[in-house]
């Protein structure tokens, strides 16, 4: 990407090598008013024409355009591409396919998959440590599971919550700038996944609200902490390990970097501070730093899966499951005999039935007391058996929930393939398995 440096009134390219970013660019341009993270130039007058992808198709202020808003319209027009946010607290992007999440990206330490597995208490700091010494970040989920340290169905939810983090971060973010970008989706990109777009929204609307109330005493993250009086012993966990951190010469922004927490959490912690009369905050260092206490030592988190509550039963139109039954099947089989060229299909279905037998894929109750057979198949006896049974409970739309249940299980089964599979064999799969999914849709 050309970079440009802005020095008193000129605009100096950094690289004076290369080819001129702006040749083929000549006219009269405008300078728009935007933020102060943003240079918008506007020809005039205007002369058309376009180039091709990756291109920048829309951007924006972060600060005066709420950022839901146009989420929820990419989802809904089931656009696929990048939305990339800069902000002080980092850059992290989104990426979309056909409205919806598959997957996400951040320079901000907290929302690295090693601080998420730490954070939640599945591994001990060392062995994340450790197996980042032989393996590169992109690797290090898998290795905690080749080394017996981590469940595969466990991996996949610290992956699942690491991109609802980074979505929620880009939802709240309020400062800075936006840029939807129109690139080719690369299905190679991280670990395959697929999450609800509308669902995350939802989520986030809670934050949202959370977020304002707290921006009444912090009105941003540039704001300066310091130290009013030491712990009273019935602080929580967090609370105490920031306010130990407390010497009024780290920004908000910086002690969330420092306490591996997002700017949500570490604003919520030191909202609480304030309130209790533990910290203060200003605009300015303090010039003589307070004195620091010892910082306590993590208790490791156990994460608490809440189950959500059945729906009220409810009259259904009669449906017939058997066909999505049928395809999901085969679609099953199809991903464990590309594993089973590995010679890996045992470890795998044997991995794939733990995360069923503890409800680690979806909370459906049509999957309860299913196992993979060993051709990578669920029997269908029982599907069937387990819809009719519980239909009642799947909303006004029983087979798409139906569906949904065993998309979440689709998705799991080839985020593990993705981690044994080499690139030219897991996009082959990836394609069989979208014009399988594709019969789905036909009338």
């Amino acid at each position: 990407m050309p970079r440009f440096r802005i020095d008193g009134p000129q605009l100096v390219p950094e690289d004076r090598h290369g080819p001129s970013p702006l040749s083929g660019r000549s006219g009269t341009y405008a300078l728009m008013p935007t933020a102060p993270d943003l240079l918008v130039f506007s020809r005039t007058p205007a002369a058309g024409g376009s180039i091709p992808a990756p291109r920048v198709v829309m951007s924006g202020d972060a600060g005066g355009f709420p950022l839901s808003d146009l989420i929820a319209f990419l989802s809904q027009s089931r656009w696929s591409g990048v939305i990339r946010v800069s902000s002080p607290s980092g850059e992290r992007s989104i990426t979309f396919r056909e409205g919806e999440v598959r997957g996400a990206s951040s320079d901000d330490p907290a929302d690295r998959l090693g601080e998420v597995l730490v954070r939640l208490g599945y591994v001990e700091r060392a062995q994340v440590e450790a197996a980042l010494r032989e393996q590169p970040p992109s690797k290090v989920g898998r290795a905690l599971v080749e080394k017996g340290l981590l469940q595969a169905h466990d991996l996949f939810k610290c992956v699942t919550h690491q991109v609802s983090e980074i979505f929620h971060a880009i939802v709240l973010c309020r400062e800075g700038s936006f840029f939807l970008v129109d690139q080719p989706v690369d299905e190679k990109t991280g670990h395959i996944i697929q999450l609800s777009t509308q669902s995350l929204l939802m989520d986030s609307i809670r934050k949202i609200d959370e977020l304002a109330h707290f921006r009444k005493r912090i009105p941003h993250g540039r704001l300066y902490v310091a130290r009013k009086r030491p712990s009273d012993g019935k602080l929580e966990e967090d609370e105490d390990r920031v306010l130990a951190m407390l010497d009024g010469r780290r920004t908000i922004l910086e002690l969330g970097h420092a306490a591996r927490l997002s700017e949500f959490d570490i604003t919520k912690v030191v909202f609480r501070l304030l309130e209790g009369g533990f910290a203060s905050v200003t605009d300015k260092p303090l010039m003589v730093p307070a004195a620091t206490a010892p910082t306590p030592v993590p208790r490791q988190q156990v994460p608490v899966s809440a189950t959500p509550a059945s729906p009220p039963t409810r009259a259904v139109p009669a449906v017939d499951p058997r066909p999505v039954a049928r395809v999901f099947n085969f679609i099953f089989r199809e991903i464990r005999d590309e594993v089973a060229k590995q010679g890996m299909d045992r470890e795998f279905i044997a991995a794939a039935n733990a995360a069923l037998s503890g409800q680690a894929l979806s909370s459906s109750p049509v999957l309860e007391g299913l196992a993979f057979a060993a051709d990578g198949s669920l029997p269908e006896g029982k599907l069937i058996e387990g819809f009719e049974r519980h239909r009642s409970q799947l909303g006004s739309e029983p087979l798409a929930s139906f569906k949904q249940a065993l998309s979440d299980v689709m998705f799991f089964l080839l985020f593990q393939a993705g981690e044994l599979l080499e690139s030219r064999a897991d996009e082959d799969l990836a394609r069989r398995v979208k014009e399988l999914l594709a019969t789905l849709e036909a009338p």
